[in-house]
């Protein structure tokens, strides 16, 4: 049997790496383009792309390669991808010959490399954990195969200067500590982060205004990023001042926040319709406040006007508010890149942030033993979040909680505490003094007079009750006893006081709309007052 020869592709192999893809996946290769001979010619010519074939016997039988402008220019990022392999040929080892050629030939240009390796197939993840590379995160149904979606599991690798030049001490949000320290000590680096417990999301909107950015606007927009913070928040590979013509050639858009007519921020990003995928790619504004607005507002225009599946924002590890305005909006950690980026001297860790707008199914996932933990702390964040998707469709139909932003409305849902009950069990006596206001999730609640009295009413899904427990000490009026199974969210005076002095706008929305429901309630009691005494009198007069 004779060696196998790895070298560079050539034109020659166009038709050869085709014919690979076509063996390997049949015509259900999600990504077509491989299939395109112009595209394939184009990539083998590409400076910034390291392509290889390994050849038997004069035949191709394994192709891979390596994207060096995955990140920005100075990132010294290094993609490894494209890795397919005959499969008559398997049993060659070609997969681990190619990926060791890979790194002999880039080990010395780039200091962050990584990889997606589908969950569907664990080979090239076996591929990746032999040669050194560390599972760091789980991209959950981030691709569209054939009719249904599929996980990559996320690796890394550090080369070079990457160590030496990592900011340490990384400030992260709570949700993104466990996975930041599993992936920091895959990676054989010390878990040096910083929990941010009370980190602030930015101020919502107040009084800007969202609009598609004009030609004739750029050049407003990049004075801005002459302002932006030492260090950067949102990563993606592109800026705006690399060209417009650059970014529209990678169908980057632009969305614009105003305040009254002046350009205070912007956010970048691209639309795959292919797979449903938005992702961001960078933020830039003057102030905190137009942070949060272009952010706030930025995101669900993107929602109505794309309608997608996966959204993705990758930010430093460095700027926990960021983290914090996110994950109220719906997104969660789902993968943690030590030393990815480099900027201002200094290479910075990421945060992969995901808001996937359909079910959570992450079934089918083939997993090497290093990656599972990580897929287990990606999942129950996905679910919890599913969770807190319901409590905000139910936050915003409960009448205390109208007016408030999307923002807003995250960070009620960070206090809240699910809890079930049973038929039967008391929810608070009456003449107690709990503190607490109380959402039906599902179920149904009798509110009572006393132990064995009839109810006076009743809630159900979507309604509150106890919240006057927000506002006074006072002992409660009446008895809450579940009529059925039910599931309750519970608000805690303390937490809501808590917020309501971290974000005081909130608590003027919340307490006006308690205001105007028991305002509400003692009208139509004076009413019913009024009706009951004319009763009484016509009675009177009868007599």
């Amino acid at each position: 049997m004779g060696e196998v020869l790895l070298r560079a592709a050539a034109e020659a192999d166009v038709g050869a790496v085709i014919a690979l893809y076509r063996a390997a996946y049949g015509d259900s290769f999600p990504f077509k383009e491989f299939y395109d001979a112009q595209w394939v010619k184009r990539g083998i010519f590409d400076d910034g792309i390291v392509w290889v074939v390994a050849e038997h016997e004069g035949q191709v039988l394994g192709s891979a390669a390596v994207m060096l402008e995955a990140g920005d220019r100075n990132d010294l990022i290094g993609e490894f991808g494209r890795l397919v392999v005959h499969p008559a040929a398997r049993s060659l080892g070609l997969g681990s010959k190619l990926m060791q050629a890979r790194l002999e030939r880039v080990s010395a240009a780039i200091e962050f490399g990584f990889a997606e390796c589908r969950t569907a197939h664990p080979g090239a993840q076996k591929i990746a954990v032999r040669s050194g590379f560390a599972p760091v995160g789980l991209e959950p149904l981030a691709y569209l195969v054939d009719d249904r979606r599929e996980s990559v599991l996320l690796v890394a690798k550090l080369f070079g200067n990457a160590v030496r030049l990592r900011r340490n001490n990384p400030r992260v949000i709570p949700a993104v500590h466990a996975i930041g320290s599993l992936a920091l000590r895959a990676c054989g680096l010390d878990d040096d982060l910083l929990v941010e417990s009370r980190a602030e999301p930015y101020p919502t909107a107040d009084g800007e205004r969202l609009a598609e950015l004009e030609d004739q606007q750029v050049y407003r927009l990049l004075r801005l990023t002459r302002d932006r913070l030492a260090t950067p928040e949102v990563f993606g590979g592109m800026r705006l001042e690399y060209g417009f013509l650059k970014l529209k050639a990678h169908a980057g858009r632009y969305l614009v926040v105003l305040r009254g007519e002046t350009i205070v921020g912007g956010l970048g990003y691209v639309c795959d319709d292919i797979d449903s995928k938005v992702r961001v790619f960078e933020l830039v504004a003057v102030d905190d406040r137009a942070r949060g607005a272009i952010l706030e507002l930025g995101l669900a225009q993107i929602e109505a006007l794309h309608d997608p599946a996966y959204l993705q924002v990758d930010v430093a590890a460095h700027q926990p508010r960021i983290q914090a305005t996110l994950a109220c909006l719906g997104f969660v950690p789902v993968a943690y890149c030590p030393s990815m980026v480099f900027a201002a001297g200094e290479r910075l860790d990421v945060v992969k942030m995901v808001k996937l707008r359909l079910p959570v199914r992450l079934t089918g996932m083939e997993l090497v033993d290093e990656g599972r933990e990580l897929a287990r702390l990606v999942e129950e964040q996905l679910i919890a979040n599913a969770r807190g998707v319901e409590l905000d469709d139910v936050a915003r139909r409960v009448q205390v909680f109208q007016g408030l932003t999307d923002v807003q409305i995250g960070r009620i849902r960070a206090v809240c505490r699910e809890v079930p009950y049973t038929a039967g069990e008391t929810v608070f006596a009456r003449e107690s003094t709990d503190q607490a206001l109380f959402i039906v999730l599902e179920g149904s609640v009798d509110i009572v007079l006393g132990e064995r009295a009839e109810p006076v009413a009743a809630v159900g899904p979507g309604q509150i009750f106890g919240e006057l427990a927000l506002i006074d000490d006072l002992p409660r009026s009446a008895g809450a006893v579940c009529a059925t199974a039910s599931r309750l969210l519970v608000v805690r005076r303390a937490d809501f006081q808590d917020l309501c002095r971290r974000d005081p706008e909130l608590g003027v929305v919340v307490l006006r709309n308690i205001a105007r429901t028991l305002s509400e309630r003692l009208r139509d009691t004076n009413l019913r007052v009024e009706g009951l005494v004319a009763h009484t009198a016509r009675l009177l007069a009868r007599s």
